[in-house]
């Protein structure tokens, strides 16, 4: 009996060291035992918090400083424009730069799911934001990054005169380019056996893209990319771009660890806000209907290569706008736009 209770003791110490699990509306805090040493970590407290994260009053979030070898973090509803969803902030007192791995439980979902993640500095708020609702996060597994791995992390205010340098990397250039990118990604899928990551790193380097990867690994979420084969990433690459005044765009490539053989190609574009406004504040009254306009191009140009979109259901209350298509010969893509905020996102993959 002595010896079925000691393994029991043995497992739950086990599992409360690599798998805590937080409740929609707690403040918590998660403390490591000797992160020099391994980074085993246990949910040391939990209380209640019944206010809705207002972004603008970022400091009166989390009033208390983590010690050194503590996260502390708060999981409830947050409001992000005039929507409210689920929203999780985390401040680390650690010396070290974190990664962690994140699952989700969704409302009618018996199963958790995984989820993306931002990197940990120390004394900086990361916010985790979800454009839906979710019941409860498991902090699965903490690891940290060498620091030569980051330049120094600093908030500064800086002048971007990328536009002003580079007038003709205007939307029209872009709109061409992404014409001849899109074009070239779903040939090689098509077509190809072996996506080989060097043809679009080619490919990015004639273009002079900046390389702008993070040097560490992150994922997608299985909701953009199930990867039912369990294919083994290696860290993604991306590469920035400008459409001036509006637009900065970013493509990634998500590839095989051994053989390099790219899986996922995504596009992003977001506000380009450091660049112009200064010089042409007028760019700000007409942004909205710019990522309108982006947004109805892509769907017209995924639509020539891919065939017709398919038929789905909105989801509701997500906070997005969905596009979905899935060619004759399984190439699939997933293109969506934030509704209370400026970024459209573009997946194409093919299993």
């Amino acid at each position: 009996m002595r010896k079925l209770l000691n393994i029991f003791i043995i497992l739950s110490l086990s599992i409360s060291a690599y798998s805590q699990e937080v409740e929609i509306g707690t403040i918590f805090t998660i403390e490591f035992s000797n992160p020099e040493k391994n980074m085993d970590f246990e949910l040391i407290s939990k209380s209640s918090y019944n206010e809705i994260i207002d972004l603008s009053k970022m400091d009166s979030i989390i009033k208390i400083e983590p010690k050194e070898n503590q996260i502390i973090g708060v999981f409830a509803n947050g409001k992000f424009g005039n929507k409210t969803n689920s929203m999780l902030v985390l401040i680390s007192g650690l010396h070290y730069n974190l990664n962690y791995d994140l699952k989700i439980k969704l409302r009618n979902k018996k199963k958790l799911q995984k989820t993306s993640t931002s990197t940990l500095f120390k004394d900086v708020k990361s916010i985790e934001y979800w454009p839906y609702q979710i019941e409860k996060v498991d902090f699965k597994k903490f690891k940290t990054i060498p620091k030569e791995n980051f330049e120094q992390f600093q908030i500064e205010v800086k002048i971007d005169s990328s536009c002003i340098k580079n007038v003709d990397k205007n939307i029209e250039f872009g709109e061409q380019e992404f014409k001849t990118h899109l074009d070239l990604v779903i040939s090689e899928l098509e077509n190809s056996e072996d996506f080989e990551l060097a043809k679009m790193t080619k490919y990015e380097n004639s273009i002079n893209s900046e390389d702008v990867s993070l040097g560490h690994f992150w994922s997608l979420g299985d909701g953009i990319y199930p990867n039912e084969k369990g294919f083994k990433f290696g860290n993604p690459i991306s590469y920035r771009r400008i459409e001036c005044p509006y637009f900065e765009g970013k493509s990634s490539y998500f590839y095989t660890k051994d053989d390099k053989s790219i899986k996922v190609v995504s596009f992003n574009w977001k506000t380009f806000k450091e660049s112009n406004f200064g010089v042409n504040p007028e760019i700000k009254n007409d942004l909205n209907d710019n990522f309108t306009s982006k947004y109805d191009f892509i769907v017209t140009e995924v639509s020539k290569l891919l065939g017709k979109p398919l038929d789905i259901e909105q989801e509701e209350d997500s906070g997005r706008i969905d596009t979905k298509w899935k060619s004759s010969n399984g190439i699939k893509a997933y293109l969506f736009k934030f509704e209370t905020y400026n970024d459209i996102r573009l997946y194409v993959y093919k299993e």
